[in-house]
C-alpha cells in the first residue's frame, strides 16, 4: 500500500497547500463535497491528468470518484494502470 499513501498524501497536501489552505483537519475520509468547489474540482482533473498521465473523463467526476481523497486514490490506482 505504499503507493496509495503516497498518491493520498500527494493528494492531501495538493489540497491543502493550493485549494483549501484554510483547511488543516483533511484527511482520506474528509467529505471533498464541503471543502472544494467545482473550479478546484476541475484544477485536480488537471493536476491528475499531469501527474498520472491519464485523462479523466467528463462523466467519470461524481461523488463516487471524487468526493474523498480516498475515492480518488481508488480512481486512481483503477485508472493509471491501463
Amino acid at each position: 500500500m505504499p503507493a496509495q499513501m503516497s498518491i493520498a498524501d500527494d493528494l492531501l497536501h495538493y489540497i491543502k497547500t493550493e485549494l483549501a489552505p484554510g483547511s488543516p483537519d483533511l484527511d482520506v475520509e474528509t467529505n471533498l463535497t464541503g471543502v472544494v468547489d467545482s473550479t478546484a474540482i476541475m484544477e485536480v482533473v488537471v493536476w491528475i491528468e499531469g501527474k498520472f498521465g491519464f485523462d479523466v473523463e467528463i462523466d467519470d467526476i461524481t461523488v463516487e470518484n471524487f468526493g474523498t481523497v480516498r475515492a480518488l486514490v481508488a480512481y486512481i490506482e483503477k485508472h493509471r494502470k491501463k
